[in-house]
């Protein structure tokens, strides 16, 4: 059994599936190198939010334990994801004045951007993250690093994304009732902007899209820094959902259709192409033309990339994306995604999948594995920085009793 001191596992709870990351850090080559993987469908959850803590218990539960036989490990904490429409994101400014001598300091800067996380938030939102963007010094702007600067007054700029308190507590709930500790809870597309984006796209101006089962993640970077973060309410299974009104068929039976046969873009389907629809209870087997399904897929694709560019245009970020667009996310897999997303844009896109780590292909070559694995990678930088969990609160005894009195509960 490997070592557990070394492990960072990456936990994405999404709509669709839930997916642990286990990666094993190799400091030497400072990366990480991923040893497990499991998967397991989603339950209890709704657009990114949990609403029967039960059932997303069962399948976190069922996720990690596949996880542990993949890599032979035995998981304790995990780094998770959270989205949903209750996502909110702000950029904020903060001041301080800079103590004697007039030479910045770690404190001032950590003054800094305590002003700037100030912010006024109704009582039912929490912050999740303040990510700071750069600062100015006596009028200086764009400094990164202004530690050991001289100056007397400094600005922070930072990014500052909510959450609904009760949103973020039910999934730390539902992970601790499956005996596991959170270490750190982060937003989804900020977790696969690690994974997928390069400091080059993210310091030219980059758009990151990615399209869940649930939810679509936005996030923009310009000058290496977070500009914009949205959470849209659409997703790969409205897809679905469009697919099984069009064709009368069960949600069940027209995902499989959607990812046997489905397509982005309506015209690069040959028009004399069909797809045979299996019998099922009080229904023949009958005959689709494939284009048919391309349009309907293509419309609600096109709908939700459309979305997503009426949004980062209201905010003047679009003529700023030098680098142009990065789609991931497990709808991505639909064939013409990134050609759909090239004519809405009009800017080049690419699919993201995760680089910057070694191990099992399958979650290389992935864009499904986006978010986990930059859960892992962010998990990473978070203890080689040192930083302290705020949720790591219980040790192990806690841990193995909440296991023992799950499994009593599980027997009556």
């Amino acid at each position: 059994m490997h070592n557990g001191s070394n492990l960072i596992v990456g936990l994405d709870v999404g709509t669709t599936k839930i997916c642990t990351i286990v990666a094993e850090a190799d400091r030497e080559a400072n990366v990480i190198r991923v040893i497990g993987l499991g998967n397991a469908p989603s339950r209890g959850l709704r657009k990114g939010v949990v609403v029967d803590m039960d059932s997303a218990v069962e399948a976190i539960t069922a996720s990690i334990e596949n996880a542990e036989k993949m890599a032979n490990v035995e998981i304790h904490s995990v780094f998770t994801g959270i989205t949903g429409g209750h996502i909110w994101s702000i950029n904020s400014r903060g001041v301080a004045a800079v103590g004697d001598p007039e030479e910045i300091s770690v404190r001032d800067v950590d003054r800094a951007i305590t002003a700037a996380r100030a912010i006024s938030l109704p009582a039912d939102r929490e912050v999740l993250h303040t990510i700071p963007q750069e600062f100015t010094v006596d009028g200086q702007t764009g400094v990164k690093e202004p530690v050991g600067m001289s100056g007397v007054r400094l600005e922070a700029e930072a990014h500052i994304v909510t959450g609904a308190i009760t949103a973020a507590q039910n999934v730390i709930k539902s992970i601790n009732k499956a005996g596991f500790e959170v270490e750190e809870i982060v937003l989804d597309s900020l977790a696969s902007s690690i994974a997928v984006l390069s400091e080059d796209e993210k310091n030219s101006g980059v758009l990151l899209i990615d399209i869940g089962g649930g939810t679509t993640d936005f996030v923009v970077f310009h000058r290496g820094s977070i500009r914009q973060s949205e959470v849209i309410a659409l997703g790969g299974d409205h897809v679905t959902n469009d697919i099984s009104v069009a064709l009368r068929l069960p949600i069940s039976v027209a995902e499989e259709i959607k990812k046997n046969y489905g397509g982005a873009v309506e015209e690069s389907i040959d028009p004399g192409e069909e797809l045979e629809i299996p019998a099922g209870s009080g229904r023949a087997p009958s005959r689709y033309s494939c284009r048919e399904l391309a349009k309907v897929i293509e419309l609600r694709m096109g709908e939700i990339l459309s979305l997503v560019k009426k949004r980062v245009e209201r905010t003047g970020l679009r003529k700023l994306l030098g680098a142009g667009v990065v789609v991931t996310g497990g709808a991505c897999l639909l064939e013409g995604t990134v050609d759909l997303a090239e004519r809405i844009f009009g800017l080049p896109v690419r699919l993201g999948t995760p680089v910057g780590v070694s191990g099992i292909t399958e979650v290389l070559d992935s864009p499904i594995y986006a978010t986990g694995t930059g859960l892992a990678q962010y998990g990473y930088r978070s203890r080689r920085e040192g930083r302290v969990s705020r949720f790591r609160r219980r040790g192990r005894i806690g841990r193995v009793v909440d296991r023992v009195l799950e499994w009593f509960r599980n027997r009556t």
